[in-house]
């Protein structure tokens, strides 16, 4: 649970020269960290605060991939059509300068947590990793997309 500070009539100060009540603890641009009236400025600093930790703890960022086969089975089980068919066309590069070519456009299609699968790790072997099931299994995911 992650806490926050919350902001009381007491927190702020009178700045003469903007002529605003300023908070003493926090100068970023949050709402109520500068106001005409202290106890609305904390009122509407705290209840900012608050919408932002619950907006922060909905989207809760996933953990990184580091192998190349959980790529694929995301691609299979998740993806949509244009992600399956980038990481196939990964599979069946036939150089390191192709497979270079095609990860720089999967950087702008694959969500970014799996980069280092095979953006960061640009190993060969990672794809080589990829069993012949499952990269049939990606091929029929992309037939039956179609």
């Amino acid at each position: 649970m992650s806490l926050f500070r919350t902001a009381s009539a007491n927190d702020y100060s009178f700045n003469p020269e903007s002529g605003f009540w300023e908070l003493s603890f926090d100068s970023r641009p949050v709402s109520g960290t500068r106001c005409d009236d202290p106890e609305l400025g904390a009122i509407q600093y705290n209840e900012a605060r608050a919408k932002f930790k619950a907006k922060a703890k909905e989207s809760v960022k996933p953990a990184h991939v580091h192998e190349f086969v959980e790529l694929v089975k995301w691609a299979i089980d998740s993806g949509d059509l244009a992600q399956r068919k980038i990481v196939l066309e990964m599979l069946q590069a036939k150089s390191s300068d192709d497979y270079s070519e095609i990860k720089v456009r999967a950087l702008r299609i694959i969500p970014s947590h799996f980069d280092f699968a095979y953006y960061w790790t640009d190993k060969n072997a990672q794809r080589f990793r990829v069993s012949v099931e499952l990269r049939q299994e990606l091929m029929a995911s992309i037939e039956r997309a179609r």
